[in-house]
């Protein structure tokens, strides 16, 4: 074991953001149709190309008509021609010239037939109408009543929704200016690592984590570039570093700050770049180190599927969000009953953190992760743990809402009933 004494320790928020001031952004835009920008972002304002409607147009299927033929009360119509003293009027077409009010079809009648009986001929019959117009344009949307010509639609770094999308269109867009996805590089190492489909030899485990992180960052909206298994060896690994920084617009590595005879990650990134920080105050995750290396942000991810599945979200997605919309987008927290737990294997029981050792090592700002599941009940939100222990499998993980964070010592004080705060997992859960 190397002597990693000087380990460099910060609280969750500072090393975020401490990375985030270090990294040198300069995300890339371009140019892409509708139909192929769903969920990207923004990367100038949208201000609306027309007025939308265009003209004054009818909210309904009818007859259009003057508004001053009803000044007096309801007029004789029984000698009143198409085209002439009224027309037709379709839902969301243009009224024709001169006439400013629609009136609905069920409430004329042609003939004695109340109705569409007639509509769509040249000569549909007497006119009777039941109802006059109340007001001018009564029945209609006037120009510019959704949006006016230069008004602003959505502001840069915005996500594209299906909704802003149609507004979009019907404002006059074909195609949007969006931020390039960032490129995020994810680097698999250590000797044990075996790529999924190969055979597994004795003592060697498949790398998930690719998996795991490329279908996070599709689904934050960066560009995963996954790299084959790198082996615990140094020029390698440092090869590796300097290539993703190349290529890519935040970098990381499934090894944190570990401490074991070939853990070379740290050393390489002094060496090549600035390490910020080797370690954060929390568990899993506690080995998450942050670096830069020429401007790019190099992430060092806790090996454990677990350990990555909270770490990722907590450290990576706010690269992510800070490239994509140039800040971080927060995490929502809600307030819950406890559900009581069973103390044995749990935070700052037997199993975990403050148990035998008695928490040493353990700074007042540490927190120890307790992944939960809320359910709503007539008293309000209810947490409840996924499992006993820190370190939950991943399926059981993926079924967590949000998590408790606290010092593991106090967990032992939790009883049922007491308010906690949970932070809620990404994707957010509706509650």
């Amino acid at each position: 074991m190397r002597d990693h004494s000087n380990h460099v320790k910060l609280a969750r928020e500072a090393a975020i953001k401490k990375l985030i001031d270090a990294a040198d952004f300069a995300p890339r835009t371009e140019t892409v149709g509708l139909h192929d920008a769903h969920m990207r972002v923004t990367a100038a304002e949208c201000r609306s190309r027309v007025d939308v409607p265009n003209a004054l147009c009818s909210q309904m299927d009818g007859i259009a008509v003057r508004f001053d033929d009803f000044a007096d009360g309801m007029p004789d119509t029984s000698a009143w021609q198409l085209g002439r003293e009224y027309d037709w009027a379709n839902t969301g077409t243009a009224l024709p010239d001169g006439f400013d009010c629609s009136i609905r079809i069920e409430d004329v009648e042609f003939d004695g037939g109340i109705g569409v009986v007639g509509v769509g001929t040249e000569h549909p019959g007497k006119l009777r109408i039941q109802s006059a117009p109340g007001q001018r344009f009564a029945n209609c949307r006037q120009k510019g009543t959704d949006f006016q010509a230069d008004q602003l639609l959505i502001p840069a770094g915005t996500r594209l929704t299906p909704t802003k999308l149609s507004a979009l269109a019907m404002c006059g867009y074909s195609e949007i200016e969006v931020v390039s996805k960032p490129r995020v590089a994810f680097i698999p190492t250590g000797d044990e690592l075996v790529a999924p489909g190969n055979e597994l030899p004795q003592g060697k485990a498949y790398d998930s984590n690719g998996v795991l992180l490329e279908g996070k960052l599709l689904m934050w909206g960066a560009e995963p570039l996954v790299y084959d298994c790198i082996p615990d060896d140094w020029g390698t690994i440092k090869a590796a570093i300097l290539r993703a920084c190349e290529e890519a617009d935040i970098v990381a590595i499934n090894a944190g700050s570990s401490k074991g005879s070939k853990d070379f990650t740290m050393e390489i990134l002094e060496e090549i770049g600035t390490v910020i920080c080797h370690e954060t105050n929390h568990g899993p995750g506690r080995h998450t180190s942050a670096s830069v290396v020429n401007g790019t942000p190099v992430l060092g991810l806790s090996g454990p599927p677990s350990g990555c599945e909270i770490t990722a979200d907590w450290y990576l997605k706010p690269l992510v969000d800070s490239y994509l919309y140039g800040n971080v987008i927060a995490f929502e927290r809600v307030k819950a009953a406890f559900s009581g737990m069973d103390k044995k294997g749990g935070p700052g029981g037997s199993g975990g953190p403050g148990g035998p050792g008695k928490g040493k090592g353990l700074d007042e700002d540490f927190f120890a992760i307790r992944p939960v599941t809320l359910t709503r009940t007539d008293d309000g939100m209810v947490a409840t743990p996924v499992a006993n222990g820190m370190h939950p499998d991943l399926l059981k993980l993926d079924d967590a809402d949000g998590y408790i964070e606290m010092h593991p010592f106090a967990f032992r004080e939790l009883s049922a009933g007491d308010e906690v705060v949970i932070e809620l997992r990404y994707p957010y859960t509706s509650l």
